[in-house]
């Protein structure tokens, strides 16, 4: 198996940024934090659990952006709406912006950004979320121009301003390790 990809992992380490892995192109989700090899991941979620009070979700004003700002180019912040059970996007970091495209829409259900099929995985797995309130850590990947398979890794936390039911989501796609100008990203 490495034969096939040897050559190309060659090309990808010569650009001189990301991490390899033997290829997979599995997408895990609800995988432990024990397997999500993400500095940043690990960080916020030691913090989410810091601020989680006597087993209550923290609210979004219980988060200080100023604690944790290198993490801040790679979180989506998201506006949980139920009944029915809606998602839109409140905010995006930098990093976000670089790797994942912006659509003129308002909520995730109506966006046309997102790869085949993967609109309605990310909205399942944000139900996921707001359905068993707690923490999910996942790993899925992404193919460079040369070819290289790249892991990425993300987490969703869950917030609320009562601290029982969910209104928000943070989002951690853990784009540290990759450079936007080693994927086609259009």
């Amino acid at each position: 198996m490495y034969r096939e990809w040897q050559g190309k992992v060659v090309q990808f380490q010569r650009v001189g940024q990301g991490s390899l892995s033997p290829p997979r192109r599995d997408y895990e989700f609800d995988i432990p934090l024990t397997s999500v090899a993400s500095s940043c991941i690990a960080e916020f979620d030691a913090y989410w659990h810091a601020k989680a009070n006597g087993g209550r979700f923290p609210a979004r004003g219980d988060i200080d952006p100023s604690d944790f700002k290198k993490i801040l180019p790679n979180i989506i912040l998201l506006n949980v709406l139920h009944d029915p059970f809606r998602i839109s996007v409140r905010l995006r970091g930098t990093r976000i912006d670089e790797f994942r495209p912006k659509g003129k829409w308002t909520y995730l259900h109506e966006a046309n950004t997102f790869d085949r099929g993967r609109r309605e995985d990310y909205l399942r797995e944000m139900e996921f979320v707001v359905r068993n309130r707690r923490p999910v850590y996942a790993r899925d990947w992404m193919t460079s121009r040369f070819g290289a398979l790249c892991d990425l890794y993300a987490g969703i936390w869950p917030l609320s301003k009562d601290g029982e039911r969910i209104d928000m989501l943070v989002v951690i796609e853990d784009f540290d390790s990759l450079q936007p100008e080693d994927f086609d990203l259009g």
